[in-house]
């Protein structure tokens, strides 16, 4: 490309030609050399509007603007040949290679989109597959209610906060319980449902396991695990518990995590009597 912005500037007037014609009019010739000129100059505007928000951008229109003076500056003089003859041996060769280099890039960047929009559906099709087996495991092995009662005396996250009655869902407040851990089941190497637990005291990768868990089972993405919480809460089947539910941060609000059916409620930390 530079050897063509060289061009434009190394061009030199050799001589006036001799327009066929009568007087300074030009000929039919002379102006379809104009109209083929301008054309190309509109193929390049377009070109460089193709190539905008691109390392090249500035550089096409840079060609775009010389090669506008260059044909302003042959058509004043009336050598319309000459002005042909450039177009010639350097837009048409330049249009014709940028305009093939923009479209394979276009063309790479459609397949790479179609493979990631691929790729996409197939992992969600996983996702809902493993999902749909572990809910046919949970209910074949008919576990018991993982909404878990305390068991032992209480420790709270916030001091004071153990006194707090525990809290009905209509967006309740809760105090993270940092000693006591769920039970939840993964689906282990055959057709069995492995126990695990969970709790604030677990570590990075046993809470990792849980939201690999979580994002199988419910498809949730970039939630993080806050910890174990008392909460009375509904259960499908009418009864509604009162018991240690996880708690996970999703999408800027916190949601206590129902192990029996799976269901998210919504609901809030209590920080020192404010909401």
């Amino acid at each position: 490309m530079m050897d063509f912005v060289r061009s434009l500037f190394g061009m030199k007037e050799t001589g006036r030609r001799v327009v066929v014609g009568a007087g300074d009019e030009l000929g039919l010739q002379e102006i379809g050399y104009i109209k083929e000129s301008n054309r190309r100059l509109s193929q390049l505007q377009d070109l460089s509007t193709r190539y905008k928000g691109t390392p090249q951008a500035s550089k096409m229109k840079a060609v775009y603007e010389k090669t506008r003076n260059i044909h302003t500056y042959l058509v004043a003089k009336k050598k319309t040949p000459e002005l042909e003859v450039f177009h010639l041996k350097n837009t048409d060769h330049f249009i014709n290679t940028f305009t093939a280099i923009l479209d394979v890039h276009q063309k790479h960047d459609q397949l790479l989109q179609a493979s990631t929009e691929s790729s996409g559906t197939v992992e969600a099709s996983v996702q809902k597959s493993k999902a749909e087996r572990l809910k046919r495991l949970e209910k074949a092995a008919n576990l018991p209610d993982l909404v878990k009662p305390l068991s032992q005396s209480v420790q709270f996250y916030h001091a004071g906060e153990a006194k707090t009655a525990v809290p009905r869902l209509y967006l309740p407040d809760i105090s993270i319980n940092t000693v006591e851990k769920v039970t939840y089941y993964t689906q282990g190497k055959g057709e069995e449902l492995v126990p695990r637990e969970i709790g604030f005291t677990s570590s990075k990768d046993q809470k990792d396991a849980f939201l690999s868990h979580i994002t199988d089972r419910l498809g949730l993405k970039d939630a993080s695990y806050v910890g174990n919480a008392l909460v009375t809460i509904p259960n499908n089947n009418g009864i509604t518990p009162t018991g240690i539910v996880p708690i996970l941060h999703w999408e800027g609000f916190l949601y206590a995590l129902n192990l029996n059916d799976y269901r998210l409620f919504p609901v809030r930390i209590f920080r020192n009597g404010s909401k």
